[in-house]
Parts: structure tokens; sequence; C-alpha cells
């Protein structure tokens, strides 16, 4: 059985304090957060799903600027990260070694569709109660990936990690 992936920037400390404060807020608001459904999610961006083995020539800064909500596949609270021709390429680049390897790419994450975030909440029942919470969030926030890490999903176990 093939066991999915992800490739994730981590936070560097300071910035994934600040997340870790609003996925508090949310609790306190009564909306799970990501952590709820997932105990081992720590704060990072998704670069792509199922993929193992990347490796990268340095990693760009992100800024977490808005706070957002997918509707579809399923209800998502996120921050959303404002897209830089540096994160873009590193996005292109996975995707061109996706490509390369002719492995399969979940379409919302291919370049020209991706929309960078940082997710907060997956199917939180109450949107308007999430979003709400959220609306006194102090952003944006400045953050310097430490680490591209490929993690076993949903065990969390890291599998890789460039730095």
């Amino acid at each position: 059985m093939s066991v999915a992936h992800a490739v994730e920037l981590e936070l560097d400390e300071h910035a994934a304090r600040k997340v870790l404060g609003l996925l508090a807020v949310l609790e306190a608001a009564g909306v799970a957060p990501i952590t709820t459904i997932s105990p081992h999610v720590h704060p990072h961006v998704s670069v792509r799903d199922a993929l193992v083995g990347v490796a990268t020539a340095g990693l760009p800064p992100v800024r977490l600027s808005s706070v957002g909500a997918f509707i579809t596949p399923e209800p998502t609270v996120f921050l959303g990260v404002t897209p830089t021709a540096a994160l873009l390429e590193l996005n292109r680049r996975v995707h061109a070694r996706l490509d390369t390897a002719r492995l399969g790419a979940w379409p919302l994450y291919r370049p020209g569709i991706w929309v960078p975030h940082c997710t907060l909440a997956m199917r939180p029942g109450d949107l308007a109660r999430a979003l709400a919470a959220l609306r006194a969030a102090v952003l944006p926030i400045e953050a310097s990936p430490v680490a591209l890490r490929v993690v076993e999903v949903p065990t969390g176990v890291v599998r890789a990690t460039v730095s």
C-alpha cells in the first residue's frame, strides 16, 4: 500500500509560536484547530502532497498575510501566504521533479493554481465562527522557513529534511 507524503516548509520558531497562538484562539472559540484532527501537525506551509526526496537550494522567506477559507474539497481555514517569485519558483521546481519522476500531482498544488497557505482548521464546523475568531489576528507574520520536510501523512513521521 502506498503511503501519502506532504512537502512542508517548516516555519521558524518565532512565526510558529504566532501560528500556535492562532490555533489556541480557534480552540477558545469552540473551533477544532488542525492539531485536533492531526496532533502531529506543526506550523508549516504546504508545498506539495505525495512527494518523497525533494531537495532545494535555499528556502524563500514567507509572509503569512491574510486569513481565508477554502470551501472545497472540504472547508478549511488558513493563513494566506503572499505569493513571491521565489516561493512560486520553489513550487515549480517541486512539480518539475514530480513530472520527471512521473509522479501524480494533486491539481490544486500545480503551478498557476496553487494558493500558498498555512492550514489552521479543517472541517471547522462553523466556518463563520472560525473566521470571526481570527478577525483580530495580528498580521502579517514574517517567517523564515528553517527546513523543507517530507512528512508521512497521517502519522507525521518525518521521512526527509532539507535545511
